[in-house]
């Protein structure tokens, strides 16, 4: 008991003139000075200048010295969140902020919160729900006393997520911007062929051979033209060929069966990556925001999944009748990936990846006979070079050490993939990294021979054979359920659109307005749950009642319409 109170923080009051102040002793420190325990945080505080939007992460707060005067300094629409480590100073810093609201009565203490980093998940939510409110602009990190050196590593990741999510947020905003109205199109015309095919679901841990992914990076020359018996085991179909959708042409030029390709792609310019695979018997995973007249070319070899692309509920009432929603993974290389370990019968079966570079030599960009070096070979002439040394040494490019020890040029986004990538895979067991050159993946890498080992002791239990190599495709699953729900949904939604129109453009005269309930109101309600209308608004990440707003979303309606036509 006696230890248990010695580990207690005790208030040591200092005098300066007529004004007492208190320090902290813990653990055989003080967190504050001996003399002056506010001089510190407060000259902290007066040399700052707070920009608006900004979440301020307190570190350890304990006495919350120096609050009162980074509230008076702060514009309203900044956010505090103190964040403490210690059990025993976050029950300080709970009675200190009490305090401090008592006796400062003028002050707005309604955007200051405190956490416990012991519940990293209310904390991420927290965060994440004050960010997506599209209030926050930045993080700024203050050690509001020497606690934080009890445990700096836990201070340091809450803030370093801090700004991973303010940055990942308006960076998913730039591209909702640009892609969000196609997007929504594309799932508006694609939920109506949802009959076409199967679902990730449908087809889970079904395939019982090794799967073998291929992206469009120059890796996967040297993987497919080398004189290992695991390409003559690819040759041969021993394998599941999964291509993403740049790389599909250039593995079947090659003469390999490929089981299945992976389409994200929503714009037109992807349709040239699909010249000359007519008839190649290739299953389509098409994700729902990909363009619908891709999948059309694979008619009922098709199956579907949806990217989570957006916090919305138009989503999630998708999500109730079509659940095969994957994580934002931003990359089709990865999503192939994921698809790949969501087929594999169980964590037994290997799953090999090549092409998967997210990184180019200078000069070159991707694998011989994608779309890319096509376009670049019927291009180039005695001014325009075969060599794409504009990619190696744009403004956005950077150099890297690649795992081969090459130096390569690479991307913000690519090198945001590779977190991904380590991220959501890194902990999964037998995926191997079979390219020989591009960015450390962060799975285990092997050469081809042991790849070939790797794979001989799976396919001597497999007893599974397929000639198509679609083990899971032999015959078609019945998808009448999830295609009623969809016709319904988008029944739903038609109906919904004409309400709003009408409402916008009559108003009180229109035939769907109700007695008793505001026009704003109906309007509102009908709304919500309807964020394709004006998710790519640049000030789309909430639903505005503004007059101005509301016109754009008119503008919309007739649009949308178009694209849920049977």
């Amino acid at each position: 008991m006696a230890d248990s109170l010695a580990q207690k923080p005790r208030l040591v009051a200092t005098g300066s003139g007529f004004s007492i102040l208190y320090t902290v002793e813990y653990k055989g420190r003080f967190l504050y000075s001996k003399y002056s325990p506010t001089r510190s945080i407060c000259s902290i505080v007066q040399n700052l200048t707070p920009q608006p939007s900004t979440l301020f992460v307190i570190n350890s707060p304990a006495l919350f010295h120096g609050l009162v005067d980074l509230l008076q300094k702060l514009p309203g629409d900044c956010v505090v969140l103190a964040v403490e480590d210690d059990e025993n100073l976050l029950e300080l810093a709970r009675s200190s902020l009490e305090n401090l609201k008592e006796k400062n009565p003028q002050l707005d203490f309604s955007n200051v919160h405190l956490f416990s980093t012991k519940h990293l998940l209310d904390l991420d939510f927290f965060i994440r729900e004050t960010v997506n409110t599209g209030k926050i602009r930045r993080a700024l990190s203050i050690d509001f006393s020497a606690g934080k050196s009890f445990n700096p590593q836990i201070y340091g990741l809450v803030f370093s997520a801090a700004q991973e999510i303010v940055a990942t947020f308006w960076k998913n905003r730039v591209t909702l911007v640009k892609m969000g109205r196609l997007f929504s199109k594309n799932i508006m015309e694609n939920l109506k062929s949802l009959d076409s095919g199967r679902t990730l679901s449908d087809v889970a841990r079904t395939v019982e051979k090794p799967i073998l992914v291929l992206g469009a990076g120059e890796s996967l020359d040297s993987t497919l033209s080398s004189t290992s018996p695991l390409i003559r085991r690819i040759l041969d179909g021993d394998f599941f060929v999964i291509t993403v959708d740049a790389s599909l042409a250039a593995v079947l030029d090659r003469g390999i069966k490929v089981s299945a390709t992976v389409g994200l792609e929503s714009q037109f310019a992807i349709q040239k990556a699909y010249i000359g695979t007519s008839g190649c018997g290739t299953v389509f995973f098409a994700d729902l925001c990909s363009r619908p007249q891709v999948q059309r070319m694979f008619k009922e070899r098709t199956v579907w999944f949806a990217s989570d692309f957006a916090p919305g509920k138009f989503l999630d009432r998708i999500k109730t009748f079509l659940p095969d929603f994957i994580p934002p993974l931003g990359s089709v290389g990865l999503a192939a990936v994921h698809i790949a370990l969501s087929l594999r019968k169980d964590d037994s079966v290997p799953v090999f990846v090549s092409g998967l570079d997210l990184s180019y030599s200078i000069g070159k960009t991707h694998a011989k006979d994608t779309p890319a070096h096509k376009a670049r070979l019927s291009s180039c002439g005695r001014i325009f070079s075969i060599e794409n040394l504009d990619a190696a040494f744009s403004p956005a490019a950077s150099l890297v050490t690649g795992k081969d020890g090459r130096t390569m040029a690479t991307t913000p986004s690519m090198l945001s993939y590779r977190q991904n990538f380590f991220n959501n895979f890194s902990a999964s067991k037998n995926i191997f990294d079979i390219g020989q050159s591009g960015l450390d993946l962060g799975i285990q890498k092997i050469d081809l021979d042991q790849a070939e080992a790797v794979s001989e002791n799976v396919l001597r239990k497999t007893t599974v054979r397929s000639e198509s190599g679609g083990d899971f495709f032999t015959e078609k699953a019945s998808t009448e359920e999830k295609n009623m729900a969809a016709k319904i949904y988008l029944d739903e939604e038609r109906l919904a659109l004409t309400k709003i129109r009408d409402l916008l453009s009559s108003g009180e005269k229109s035939q769907f307005f109700e007695k008793g309930t505001g026009l704003s109101a109906q309007i509102e309600n009908l709304l919500s749950g309807r964020e394709y209308l004006y998710l790519h608004f640049p000030d789309g990440y909430r639903l505005s009642m503004d007059q101005g707003f509301l016109k754009r979303v008119r503008a919309e309606i007739d649009f949308f319409l178009k694209a849920m036509k049977d």
